[in-house]
């Protein structure tokens, strides 16, 4: 299949299906290590009673149900339909988006205090753009998160840190012309960004000035 242009309503259905499948993969993925380590928590603590490794293991099953609490909150709004309305409170987007951060081992500098005079749309724009930022910090790094209202919107979030970088599956998914079968959880996330940018008017621009440094950019409202 080439391209999200021009089909059929039932080709429609198949690739939207086909997106939804994998941002669930990637969803239950990133869920699986805290949820694994709740349940280890609450064993060590049933095979073992000693005060200290019942210490050890409370600070287990709180720690990491945090994470994903963290998980499931900022995906709620990254896919769901709630995070159509988001962009009023970028208080609650930075929250959000520093505990989704924080087990990639990296760090984020916001500068989005805009969102609320962008255009709608534009804090779920951001939220992805975040999520496959840390896809390209590997070892984990610094995440700039930057929203500019007015009369050239823009949406931009940038990536520095050691070996920092897009993979290769998911730069070919920034594109309207691709193979949807060979969409992966992986580059699933580089797509959905893709097509959100494209329902704004805007087109997702990445940038390498540097080594460690990665750039991508929104300007809303700029496609042709």
């Amino acid at each position: 299949m080439r391209g999200n242009r021009g089909r059929a309503s039932g080709m429609d259905l198949q690739v939207d299906l086909r997106i939804a499948e994998l941002l669930s993969s990637r969803l239950c993925h990133d869920l699986v290590s805290p949820i694994g380590a709740v349940n280890n928590g609450m064993e060590l603590m049933e095979e073992d009673p000693d005060p200290d490794m019942m210490g050890d293991a409370v600070r287990l099953i709180s720690g990491s149900a945090r994470q994903a609490l963290a998980v499931v909150q900022f995906y709620r709004l990254a896919y769901g339909r709630a995070g159509h309305r988001v962009d009023a409170d970028p208080g609650q987007l930075r929250q959000l988006a520093e505990g989704f951060a924080a087990p990639h081992k990296s760090t984020l500098v916001w500068r989005a205090d805009d969102l609320g005079a962008a255009p709608d749309g534009s804090g779920k724009l951001l939220l992805n753009m975040i999520a496959l930022g840390l896809e390209a910090l590997p070892r984990g790094g610094e995440l700039t998160a930057e929203v500019t209202a007015g009369d050239r919107p823009r949406v931009a979030v940038t990536a520095a840190g050691r070996d920092a970088g897009l993979r290769p599956e998911s730069r070919a998914a920034l594109s309207d012309d691709i193979d949807f079968e060979e969409l992966t959880p992986r580059s699933v996330q580089g797509h959905f960004t893709w097509l959100l940018a494209r329902r704004m008017g805007g087109k997702l621009e990445t940038d390498v000035p540097e080594e460690g440094r990665v750039v991508m950019s929104v300007p809303i409202g700029s496609a042709a």
